[in-house]
C-alpha cells in the first residue's frame, strides 16, 4: 500500500491513461500464493523510481 506522498508521485510516473506494462514471474508469489508482478511504464520500474526519489519513506 502507497502512502500518500508515494501515490502522488506514482499519479506523476505514469498519468491517466497511459500504457503500462505488468510483468510477473509465475515463481513470485506472495505469502497468500498471489502473483507479484512489477509495474513498468516507458522502460522504468515504478518501484525502482519510488525508492530513487525517496517517495517509499513514510513522511
Amino acid at each position: 500500500m502507497l502512502t500518500g506522498r508515494a501515490r502522488a508521485k506514482a499519479k506523476k510516473f505514469c498519468s491517466k491513461g497511459c500504457q503500462i506494462t505488468l510483468q510477473t514471474q509465475k515463481e513470485k508469489r506472495d505469502r497468500y500464493a498471489r502473483y507479484l508482478a512489477e509495474v513498468v511504464h516507458d522502460g522504468e520500474n515504478l518501484s525502482d523510481y519510488l525508492m530513487e526519489i525517496g517517495a517509499e519513506k513514510p513522511g
